[in-house]
């Protein structure tokens, strides 16, 4: 038995030594030869696998961005060597026993330099962003670890189809001749898996997630409760009611400043802010939920506010506070802001259920307040704004195709961190020179992006604009590290440009300076990149916090009431983060 027991140990031992990165290339005893090709191909993605991407890491970004990374490299490596090996090419002829060792010595040689490169860029990344707490060389260095065990584990679960496969090539062979039935056996199993996974997994999974997210789109968030200013919806005066506005519209109406808050802190007369929020109701139509807040501008008063913000939320019905209380602070209450939820799913799943929906959503409610401004004379209309951050900006941007389409519905916009699938950011034409991370549109007339308050003065480069910032203005901002804004498909086979464009210190760039794509594992790096992008401090990430008030302070013009100084910023900043 001890004997039995010794034996297992060391085969474990011998197994786990040949799936470590570095000890592997010394030398492998427990896995089978026809694995030599795969595991040097996990050795070499390994490299790309714990290169930075845009933000520092948890350790289990870092464990799944190794297994992934591995497995890939693995099926690669493995693949080209079957061909390789079919047509009689094996490149491991021409190389003797002794040469082989010094490649192997040299590629582990390289793994261990990537690691420990990777330890200490982990603790760079995270002083970019100010996670240097949370975010050292050991997370990176346990997430190795783990991801080199998923990285066992896909090989068992590889090992086990490709067994699958044979037997039952095998069985059919019996019938047909074998290059027909390999090649048969392999589409019906894929499409065996891919149907299983569809319908018992994945749909299974988006069902319980829905579940989930309409009991929680019926909670309450701790500290929320219900307004008791008539301004308010939800309040005992509204006809929304407080139980129809979702777990986030109750927040969202729940805070925010009061007249009294805005006296207090600015040391000047305000008004109370209108907040109109219309809930997300199965069975009620994006239509019907215009016509209720319809009814609420009319009830509350709104259209007799000097500014109306169009604020859309991502999809859950999430709002940022900070771009809400940004203009009711600078606008000294006089202000209103409209909104309407059309999903109770967070804002990817929202989009994979259907795209259309924030759009829909954010058409008629644009429509709605037009059709109610268009009846007051020219002289006595409100003036009217955008805003939506992630989802939210998708959903209003993509309803117009160009700048002009948009500027010629409003007065101003400011969108943050708008989704690399906005068709209206895409078909933004940037100025020869200007870099894709901060484009300069048409010299900055009545587009601009930031990174940072100061790039509404000059651009990437430090260089004024061609052009005054002319009004009516719009406000894109975005992070270099806001995975949100720079994932989409293309990253799977093609280098962006973003990833490999010159970081001037005017830039305020906070990602290292050169960045490595290699196909696929770019993609899925910045793909967990998008779940941790709000997992870091405010003006990285996806988070845009104390610079909204900035934007709008520029988008609002005279609009605003206040003079906005660092010192007035800085106790707005305060009492936001203490409403929070």
């Amino acid at each position: 038995m001890k004997r039995a027991l010794r034996r297992a140990a060391l085969i474990a031992l011998g197994v786990a030594a040949d799936l470590t990165p570095i000890v592997r290339m010394t030398s492998r005893q427990t896995l089978p030869p026809n694995m030599s090709a795969g595991i040097l191909g996990a050795e070499l993605a390994t490299w790309a696998a714990v290169s930075p991407s845009l933000l520092p890491r948890p350790w289990w970004v870092t464990a799944a961005n190794v297994a992934i990374g591995q497995g890939i490299g693995h099926l690669g490596a493995a693949s080209t060597s079957f061909v390789l090996n079919s047509i009689g090419k094996r490149p491991q002829d021409r190389l003797g026993p002794q040469h082989r060792q010094i490649v192997h010595l040299a590629i582990g040689a390289g793994t261990a330099f990537n690691a420990v490169l990777s330890l200490r860029n982990q603790k760079k990344q995270a002083e970019l962003v100010n996670k240097q707490l949370v975010r050292g060389p050991v997370t990176a260095a346990i997430g190795l670890a783990a991801g080199t065990a998923g990285y066992g584990t896909l090989l068992l679960i590889g090992e086990a189809t490709q067994l699958a496969v044979t037997k039952l090539s095998r069985q059919l062979g019996r019938w047909v001749p074998a290059l027909i039935a390999w090649p048969v056996v392999t589409a019906g199993l894929s499409l065996t898996a891919f149907a299983l996974s569809d319908r018992v997994v994945f749909r299974r999974w988006l069902r319980s997630l829905s579940h989930q997210a309409q009991r929680l789109n019926k909670q309450i968030f701790p500290g929320t409760s219900m307004p008791w200013e008539p301004e308010r919806s939800g309040s005992p005066w509204s006809l929304e009611p407080w139980s129809a506005l979702g777990q986030q519209g109750r927040r969202f109406v729940s805070n925010g400043p009061r007249a009294r808050d805005i006296r207090t802190v600015t040391g000047t007369d305000a008004k109370e802010p209108i907040r109109i929020y219309a809930g997300y109701i199965p069975g009620r139509s994006f239509q019907q939920s215009a016509e209720k807040i319809r009814a609420e501008l009319e009830r509350t008063g709104a259209l007799r506010r000097e500014t109306i913000v169009i604020q859309m939320p991502a999809g859950s019905g999430w709002i940022n506070n900070w771009g809400a209380c940004s203009y009711e602070f600078l606008t000294g209450g006089d202000c209103v802001t409209v909104t309407m939820q059309y999903s109770y799913l967070p804002s990817v799943f929202s989009y994979l259920v259907d795209k259309n929906a924030p759009k829909q959503a954010a058409r008629e409610l644009i429509r709605v307040i037009h059709e109610e401004i268009d009846r007051l004379p020219e002289e006595n209309r409100p003036r009217l704004y955008f805003a939506g951050e992630s989802l939210g900006a998708y959903a209003i941007m993509d309803n117009y195709h160009n700048v002009e389409d948009l500027l010629s519905a409003c007065n101003g916009a400011v969108f943050s961190g708008p989704p690399r699938m906005t068709h209206f950011t895409q078909r933004l034409r940037r100025d020869i020179g200007s870099l894709e991370r901060l484009p300069v549109i048409d010299g900055g007339k009545h587009v601009r992006y930031a990174a940072a308050p100061d790039h509404t003065l000059h651009d990437a480069f430090g260089n004024d604009y061609a052009h005054t910032w002319r009004r009516p203005r719009m406000l894109i901002a975005q992070h270099a590290s806001d995975a949100i804004v720079w994932w989409d498909l293309n990253l799977l086979v093609r280098r962006p440009t973003w990833i490999h464009e010159p970081q001037p210190e005017a830039l305020h760039a906070d990602t290292f300076r050169q960045l490595h794509w290699v196909p696929f594992i770019t993609w899925w790096q910045i793909g967990l990149d998008q779940i941790n992008s709000l997992n870091v401090p405010g003006g990285h990430g996806h988070n845009y916090f104390e610079e909204m008030l900035w934007y709008w302070d520029e988008v609002l013009g005279s609009q605003s009431r206040q003079s906005l100084t660092p010192k007035l910023a800085k106790k707005i900043a305060r009492f936001i983060r203490r409403d929070a």
